[in-house]
């Protein structure tokens, strides 16, 4: 979906860093299973992290076997078996992507908003095989609370990424129950309120070209001094620390190690790159 919650691979063991690349392997190979080839397009490491954090909190010991693939047929590689953390992730994503393209149909013009109406029977496709019609019609309503609200142009953060942190909320914790269930909210929410800043202020020069909303355009006229900046990235920060504190109440487990590289290492630096591209674009325009 947006491609900033990714681990960084350099400081995984090489165990971990393989089980993370079957999981990613054995999703698009779930997606093609579940809810069509097409889907398979919207393959993304954020769904990887949905399903790590799932599985760690349900106590799925994700199983690996050597498999080739379409794309990749003259090589094996480990791929992850199915497990029903596997599928959900897999249906999750084909109901995120539908939703997404439908929001992003209100903001696009010309060719973008072509191609994306091309692509809308497909992924709606994709969503009906999902067989989630009560999540995604919480989504739905989320979407177009967050619509609505940016509709608004409010010069707030806080505000839109609590909707979407709700959206993501539900996504995580759906179907779970107990202390699952509430440490999944809890990841979720952080997690939604951190992507939707970090989109944000990585879509900053785009969204000012074609006139978007963008909370950090109206909060800053366009531009983040250096104190704006210290602000913005300790907010997200907050936000991955609260997503931390609540990983630290499940029980430990082989994916923990992976988890934490992601919320601790690889979300921060996406975080530092979409603040600070943001100030080298600025100083080269001076």
């Amino acid at each position: 979906m947006f491609g900033y919650v990714r681990a960084q691979r350099e400081e995984l063991t090489v165990w971990q860093d393989t089980l993370y690349r079957a999981v990613y392997c054995g999703l698009c190979k779930e997606m093609g299973r579940c809810t069509g080839q097409c889907s398979r397009l919207s393959l993304s490491y954020d769904m990887v992290y949905l399903y790590l954090v799932r599985a760690a909190l349900t106590g799925v010991v994700p199983q690996m076997q050597k498999q080739r693939c379409f794309l990749h047929p003259f090589r094996a590689r480990q791929m992850l078996l199915h497990d029903a953390e596997l599928a959900y992730a897999a249906r999750v994503s084909a109901l995120l992507t539908y939703g997404k393209l439908c929001d992003d149909l209100s903001d696009e013009r010309g060719m973008k908003r072509f191609g994306k109406r091309m692509l809308r029977p497909v992924f709606g496709a994709a969503k009906q095989r999902a067989d989630l019609s009560e999540l995604y019609t919480r989504i739905d309503g989320l979407l177009a609370e967050l619509s609505a609200l940016e509709a608004e142009k409010l010069p707030s953060v806080d505000a839109p990424a609590d909707i979407f942190g709700k959206l993501l909320a539900e996504v995580f914790a759906y179907g779970l129950d107990g202390n699952a269930e509430k440490i999944a909210r809890e990841i979720g929410f952080r997690t939604g309120r951190w992507i939707y800043a970090v989109d944000a202020a990585d879509d900053m020069d785009e969204d000012a070209k074609r006139g978007g909303y963008n909370p950090f355009l109206l909060l800053y006229g366009g531009k983040m001094d250096d104190e704006q900046r210290r602000y913005a990235a300790m907010a997200m920060q907050y936000d991955l620390s609260a997503a931390a504190a609540a990983l630290d109440l499940a029980d430990k487990s082989s994916l923990s190690p992976i988890l934490q590289n992601i919320i601790y290492l690889g979300m921060p630096a996406a975080a530092e790159k979409a603040v600070r591209e943001k100030e080298k674009h600025e100083q080269k325009s001076v």
